[in-house]
C-alpha cells in the first residue's frame, strides 16, 4: 500500500461492512472471465446488427465462437492466466487487421466510414497490451501489431501505388502514428510511475514521509487523522504498532533491529487495505488509522494482523508486534484518539511483548491500568 494523502481515503463510504484490515486481492482470472463474457455479449449484439455486412456475417459469428472457447478455458481449466490473455489479444487483433485489410482492398474510400469507427478501437486495443500484460511481455505483441499493420499498408501501395493518396490509405498511416506515439507515451508514463512508486515506498526526497519506512510521518499523520474525523468521527479507529525488540541472529549484523522495523513496515503496507491509512510515530511504532463496524472487530482485525506479521520471518527471526487501539466513542477528539491509541500501547507492553489490547486505558494510583482484560498472548 503507497501512503495515500488524499482527504477522502478515509471517508465514510469507505467504511467496511467488516472489520478486517487485510486488503483483499483481485482475482485476476474471474476479472478476465467477465471482460471475455462481456466482449462476447458485445460480439454477438453486433452479429445481430450486422448482417448486411458481407464481412461482419463471416468475421463477427467466427468471433464468437473464438471468444467462447476462450471463455470456455478460463472457467474450466487451469491454462496459465497469461497464455489466455495472448490469445484473447490475438484474437481481437486477427478481427481487427482482417477488418482493415477488407476496407483497404474491397472497399478502398467507400470503406473510410467503417475504418473511422475502428480506429479508435485499434488504440485501445494496443493500450490494453500494457494493461493486462505489462512492459515486457507486451512488448512483442506491440510491434507485431503495428507491423502487421504497416505490413498491410505497404501491400496496397505496392499493388495500387496510386492509392497513397486515398483518403483511407492516409487514415490507416494515421492509425499506425497514432498508436506509435500511444505506445511512446505508454513507456515514458510506466516508467515515470516506477519511479513515482520507488520514491514514494522508500520515502526518497519526499516530503511527509519517514525516510527509513516510506509511511507518512507523525505531522502527515495527524493532520490526516484531522481531516478523517472531522469528515465522520464514526467507527474511526486508531491503532499503535510497536515492533518488539528480538535477539540478533548470528551473521545478521549490528543494523538488524532496524531492518526488522522496515521489514515489518513492509508487511504492514502489503497487508492493509487502500483506504486505510499507515504512519510512522517514532522509531519502531507505527500508526494505523481505519474504520470498523464496532470495537470488537477493530480488536479482532489487529488480532490478525499481529499473526501476519508473526508468519513472515526475516533472516531467520519471526517479528512480532504489540498494539494497542483506541475505538472513536464521540468522547475524544482525534489528537486525544492518537494519545489514547500510544497510552494503550504503552500499557500493553509493559505487561510483555506480542499481543493486543483494546483500550482507552486509565493509570490507577497504583501504576497499574485499568481495561487490561482485553489482553491476549
Amino acid at each position: 500500500m503507497l501512503p495515500d494523502f488524499r482527504p477522502g481515503s478515509l471517508s465514510a463510504s469507505a467504511r467496511p461492512a467488516r472489520g478486517g484490515v487485510f486488503r483483499t486481492n483481485l482475482d485476476r482470472r474471474m476479472l478476465n472471465q467477465r471482460v471475455v463474457g462481456a466482449v462476447l455479449i458485445a460480439t454477438l449484439i453486433a452479429a445481430l446488427y450486422h448482417q448486411n455486412d458481407p464481412f461482419e456475417r463471416l468475421a463477427l459469428p467466427a468471433m464468437s465462437i473464438l471468444m467462447g472457447a476462450l471463455l470456455a478455458t478460463l472457467s474450466l481449466t487451469r491454462v496459465p492466466l497469461l497464455t489466455t490473455q495472448i490469445a484473447g489479444l490475438t484474437i481481437g487483433w486477427a478481427y481487427l487487421l482482417a477488418k482493415v485489410a477488407y476496407i483497404l482492398f474491397a472497399q478502398g474510400d467507400a470503406g473510410l466510414p467503417m475504418l473511422l469507427n475502428l480506429a479508435p478501437w485499434g488504440g485501445v486495443l494496443l493500450a490494453s497490451h500494457l494493461w493486462t500484460l505489462g512492459p515486457q511481455a507486451s512488448a512483442p505483441l506491440n510491434v507485431a501489431a503495428l507491423g502487421s499493420l504497416a505490413a498491410l499498408l505497404a501491400a496496397k501501395v505496392a499493388l495500387e501505388p496510386a492509392s497513397a493518396q486515398s483518403d483511407v490509405t492516409g487514415s490507416v498511416l494515421q492509425m499506425l502514428l497514432a498508436g506509435g506515439v500511444l505506445l511512446a507515451g505508454q513507456r515514458s508514463a510506466a516508467q515515470r510511475m516506477t519511479g513515482d512508486v520507488r520514491r514514494a515506498v522508500l520515502g526518497q526526497d519526499t516530503p511527509g514521509l519517514d525516510a527509513l519506512t516510506g509511511l507518512p510521518d507523525r505531522i502527515t499523520l495527524e493532520r490526516q487523522l484531522e481531516g478523517a474525523y472531522r469528515q465522520s468521527p464514526e467507527h474511526l479507529v486508531v491503532a499503535a504498532i510497536a515492533v518488539d525488540l528480538q535477539p540478533t541472529p548470528d551473521g545478521a549484523g549490528p543494523n538488524f533491529q532496524v531492518r526488522l522495523s522496515a521489514h515489518v513496515s513492509r508487511v504492514l503496507m502489503s497487508t492493509v487495505r487502500d483506504q486505510d491509512l499507515l504512519g510512522c510515530l517514532d522509531d519502531g511504532v507505527a500508526a494505523l488509522v481505519m474504520r470498523a463496524p464496532d470495537a470488537r472487530s477493530a480488536r479482532a482485525a489487529c488480532e490478525r494482523l499481529r499473526v501476519r506479521v508473526a508468519s513472515r520471518p526475516l533472516d531467520g527471526v519471526n517479528p512480532t508486534v504489540t498494539i494497542g487501539l483506541v475505538y472513536a466513542d464521540g468522547l475524544m477528539d482525534a489528537p486525544d484518539l492518537l494519545r489514547a491509541a500510544e497510552d494503550t500501547l504503552s500499557a500493553a507492553r509493559r505487561t510483555g511483548p506480542n499481543r493486543v489490547l483494546l483500550g482507552p486505558v486509565t493509570p490507577d494510583p497504583g501504576g497499574n491500568s485499568a481495561n487490561v482484560d482485553a489482553l491476549f498472548a
